[in-house]
């Protein structure tokens, strides 16, 4: 015998059975649009859409992206001080601050051979300490070596940035810097008693030479020649 046909829910019965963590469900519009609709926003001409199984097709959770969850909370009050002293730390630190304010900045290398000598310094008071204490310090000079050693390396790199990079004319800061130097050129033609319409042209002729690219490599030519 062929298997009874299975019955026809209609629409309310089917929003009535959802689970309660569904909070939209797929339908076919009066216009024939597939779309996902709030559960209390399905609208009377809309048909709902029923997968392979006969069930209806629906989301859980907000839609999109999920969120980032919450950081658990401390264990302790002493624990959650600690975290809090390592938020102000971080706040404070000098070579994290230029990295997020400038990753490329020369500063950046210059912070880091200073964390390494600083390091290398920590380790040199270490071994001292157990030379007079009578411990071991065959680790101790191990890992100073390292840190000396990494020291070089970044002053190394440090002199090869500078001998290679000169100056960026097209870096923010020198930018900055240029702006600045044409407004202390504008203050002394007007100390000077130059005319505005005078300075206009200046400035006017003065630009149309720097905007050339001409202009821009035989000024780093004499800034890299020395």
């Amino acid at each position: 015998m062929p298997k009874p046909a299975a019955p026809i829910l209609d629409k309310q019965t089917i929003l009535d059975e959802l689970d309660d963590d569904v909070t939209r469900i797929q339908v076919i519009d009066e216009f024939k649009k597939t779309r996902f609709r709030k559960i209390d926003e399905v609208a009377d001409k809309d048909e709902i859409v029923l997968n392979a199984a006969g069930k209806p097709v629906v989301m859980t959770g907000a839609p999109g992206r999920k969120k980032k969850p919450e950081p658990l909370a401390p264990r302790s009050s002493a624990i959650a001080e600690l975290v809090e002293a390592k938020k102000e730390h971080l706040k404070d630190d000098a070579l994290l601050t230029v990295i997020k304010a400038n990753p490329e900045a020369s500063k950046v290398l210059d912070f880091v051979m200073s964390g390494l000598a600083e390091e290398s310094a920590s380790l040199a008071f270490e071994r001292n300490e157990a030379e007079r204490n009578g411990q071991p310090t065959s680790q101790i000079s191990m890992r100073r070596i390292g840190a000396l050693k990494a020291v070089g390396d970044s002053w190394l790199k440090r002199k090869e940035q500078i001998a290679s990079n000169g100056v960026d004319m097209d870096s923010p800061a020198f930018q900055r810097l240029f702006s600045y130097i044409m407004d202390t050129f504008k203050q002394a033609l007007e100390s000077a008693g130059t005319r505005p319409e005078m300075i206009e042209t200046v400035f006017a002729g003065f630009s149309k030479k720097v905007a050339d690219d001409e202009w821009s490599r035989e000024a780093t030519k004499r800034m890299t020649d020395g």
